[in-house]
């Protein structure tokens, strides 16, 4: 269809790898995510050809979200909010809409809760109804909202003290300044009122780090880490815990231009932990769900960044700074570099190839 619709095609530097089809746990509607639509791929932006897809009303929901996620996949991470918005606007049902945003992770914005003294707290689909936001600090909506979405007593209170524990883990290793985290838990759908303890639940892990710098090597940085967690049901005192991972970094170099380093990276992880029992002072604390559930969390967590953090440096970030320097030629004096050399040679070349054209012609 690249050649019937001749869309535009916007390159971009990024890197893309999303996670094989599985069932992301919302606390309103669980969906699933076709792996077809999710393949690695460099940026293009075939919009025009989703456009088309999307206005012909004969097009099936799953083949609007398609395309829809095929363009945001190859949409630079910054620009991902505004093209989510554009593309929404054009779908004229409002459920696949809704889906839609479910779907896409885009980068995350910051909120201050007022009965908490202004802290502030993460915004993102699994905190929001409708166009409010509840914190976890507080339990309230920002707008307010009476009838919002809340998780029951017992698993709040292990939503408190996740919130606590992931406050100093950002500490550790974002740092107190410029750095904002979040945790929300809900019921799954086999324990929505919540009495079951070893039923499961789900929720969402969030990290936004920003930084700025004056005279630094970069200007503008900023991080944003998405975890979604699905507890399962604990038997025989192990747990399987299924964790999606998503990435979203942009980097904006100092020293003048417009050139930005930016894309995402989402991981998948599945493992089965041994889960202790609650002790009675834990049982007191938090209703009767265990806190181990944390500090199981707390480590594929830890592990898992630390993989994606390693991953981006040594492949994505290197490998676009070999492509950046092979892209300049040092012209100062007694510098020897490889690409100048090849340079030589290749000049050197051309020059004997058109002499000995120079020569022909003159014999002739």
């Amino acid at each position: 269809y690249h050649r019937m619709m001749k869309p535009l095609f916007v390159p971009a530097i990024s890197f893309f790898h999303q996670p094989p089809g599985d069932t992301y746990m919302h606390p309103r509607r669980p969906y699933k995510i076709n792996p077809a639509c999710l393949s690695c791929s460099w940026a293009l932006f075939p919009f025009a050809a989703c456009y088309q897809l999307i206005m012909t009303s004969a097009t099936p929901s799953t083949n609007v979200i398609k395309s829809c996620l095929d363009v945001l996949r190859r949409t630079n991470p910054s620009e991902k909010e505004k093209k989510l918005g554009s593309l929404s606007a054009l779908i004229s049902d409002d459920n696949i809409a809704e889906e839609l945003y479910q779907r896409v992770d885009v980068p995350l914005k910051t909120c201050k809760d007022a009965e908490k003294n202004g802290r502030q707290f993460l915004l993102c689909d699994h905190n929001r109804d409708g166009n409010c936001y509840r914190s976890p600090w507080s339990n309230t909506y920002f707008p307010p909202l009476e009838d919002g979405f809340r998780p029951s007593e017992q698993l709040r209170k292990l939503e408190l003290y996740a919130n606590e524990v992931w406050d100093v883990y950002r500490e550790l290793y974002y740092g107190k300044t410029g750095s904002v985290s979040s945790v929300y838990l809900w019921e799954k759908d086999n324990n929505k009122d919540g009495r079951n303890a070893t039923g499961g639940f789900a929720g969402c892990f969030l990290i936004k780090n920003t930084l700025k710098q004056d005279g630094g090597s970069i200007a503008l940085g900023e991080w944003n880490s998405i975890h979604v967690v699905d507890v399962g049901a604990v038997k025989e005192g192990k747990c399987v815990y299924n964790i999606t991972t998503t990435v979203l970094l942009s980097l904006e170099p100092s020293g003048g231009g417009s050139s930005t380093i930016s894309g995402s990276l989402s991981r998948q992880n599945k493992r089965e932990c041994s889960v202790s029992l609650a002790s009675r002072d834990e049982i007191n604390t938090t209703g009767g769900i265990d806190t181990s559930h944390i500090v199981n969390i707390g480590k594929m967590i830890e592990e898992v960044e630390s993989n994606m953090r390693s991953e981006m440096d040594s492949l994505y970030i290197q490998k676009t700074r070999n492509v950046v320097d092979m892209m300049w030629t040092d012209e100062r004096p007694n510098v020897s570099t490889e690409w100048q050399e090849h340079t030589k040679t290749l000049n050197e070349a051309v020059f004997a190839m058109s002499m000995k054209g120079k020569g022909n012609l003159t014999d002739k």
